[in-house]
């Protein structure tokens, strides 16, 4: 892969582990921990997941952490300012109580090492329904320093979400750049992948090419492989090597 100037990196399963079944379990708990003295625990489970059916599909003026908050303000007859302030709560007090979940991806760290001894210029390009605060907590989790990343997409800056390929164009107009400046890595063929029916290139991480959704095989934009692979399709394989 040559030409590129931009990275643009999923975040849970690809630059840090995720125990994924545990965390979808544990994360909506939280959440109803967080609100438990305004609702019910169960009625509130039911409440979070129509919203984020929601946000999940905005097509407003609105962020989707201010879609978030109206939303639940809303539907649970409460002020938005103490939504925003329990939301407030989940991200900075209860989530980091998940850390268990989340571990560092040894391969993934060298991988974005090599790319900023190379200047070039790396974006966390993750689902965007919660706040700033949990992607940067990720981050420091899976042993990345925040700043090596010259954009975060979250909750606060983003009015899409994967695998929308509206959530690629908004993200590309916030950098200020084209299709082919950039490259996408994920592991979430179903995600990840969309980013490709734009013209980005794709590279999935320990995805299979059977999982890869036909219209964005179509585009033969989409490479699958493990590390090894990925360092050589950005070009700084040899550079891993002797440097091992």
């Amino acid at each position: 892969m040559t030409g590129y100037r931009t990275v643009l990196w999923d975040l849970d399963g690809t630059l840090v582990g995720l125990h994924q079944r545990t965390f979808q379990v544990l994360m909506p708990l939280g959440a109803a921990q967080a609100f438990r003295d305004l609702m019910p625990p169960r009625r509130f489970l039911r409440t979070l997941n129509g919203v984020l059916g929601v946000v999940r599909a905005n097509d407003t003026e609105y962020t989707n952490t201010d879609l978030m908050i109206r939303l639940l303000a809303e539907r649970m007859g409460i002020e938005q300012s103490l939504a925003a302030r329990r939301l407030h709560r989940l991200a900075e007090i209860d989530f980091p109580r998940l850390r268990w979940c989340f571990s560092p991806q040894p391969q993934a760290v060298d991988t974005v090492n090599m790319l900023h001894a190379k200047d070039i210029t790396q974006v966390v390009a993750t689902n965007p329904l919660w706040p700033l605060s949990t992607v940067t907590t990720r981050l420091r989790w899976g042993g990345y320093e925040p700043e090596v990343f010259t954009f975060h997409t979250s909750g606060e800056n983003m009015r899409s979400s994967k695998p929308r390929i509206e959530f690629y164009r908004e993200l590309l107009e916030r950098l200020g750049a084209e299709p082919g400046e950039c490259v996408m890595i994920g592991n979430d063929a179903a995600k990840d992948a969309p980013a490709a029916r734009i013209g980005i290139p794709v590279f999935l991480v320990g995805a299979s090419e059977s999982a890869v959704p036909s219209n964005c095989a179509q585009t033969g934009l989409v490479r699958t492989g493990d590390w090894r692979r990925l360092r050589a399709w950005l070009g700084i394989e040899e550079e891993s090597c002797s440097s091992s």
